[in-house]
């Protein structure tokens, strides 16, 4: 734990605006793998998860389109002023890779639906 929230902290003082987001990758990266924890006597060094990243917030839309890499390479696209983000940081004593298994782990808002009233015609 004290892994993931050292390299959220650092990957919230690396931003700002115009900042390039693979840098802040970079700067989670360094924090996070400097890292290691033992268990059951075995010492393991801790990685960033490299297909799991922290994203922008849009007006009701959650994951909004950049990426905010948790390694270093990643999107170079820069921060802007007015953009909000979630810097989130995943570690692990394993590959540094998630496998998808066609389980749903999280719920999100399909901007691209069509539009489907809620109200019915008989509530007042």
């Amino acid at each position: 734990l004290e892994a993931a929230r050292e390299a959220t902290n650092a990957g919230i003082k690396a931003c700002g605006i115009d900042q390039a987001l693979n840098e802040v990758g970079e700067q989670i990266q360094e924090v996070m793998e400097s890292y290691e924890v033992t268990i059951n006597g075995t010492t393991y060094p801790v990685k960033s998860v490299r297909n799991l990243t922290g994203h922008s917030i849009g007006p009701y839309q959650i994951h909004a389109g950049k990426s905010v890499p948790i390694v270093k390479g990643g999107e170079a696209s820069r921060m802007e002023e007015g953009e909000i983000y979630a810097v989130e940081t995943f570690g692990s004593t394993g590959r540094g890779h998630v496998v998808e298994d066609m389980e749903c782990s999280h719920y999100m808002k399909n901007f691209t639906a069509p539009h489907v009233p809620l109200r019915m015609p008989s509530a007042k």
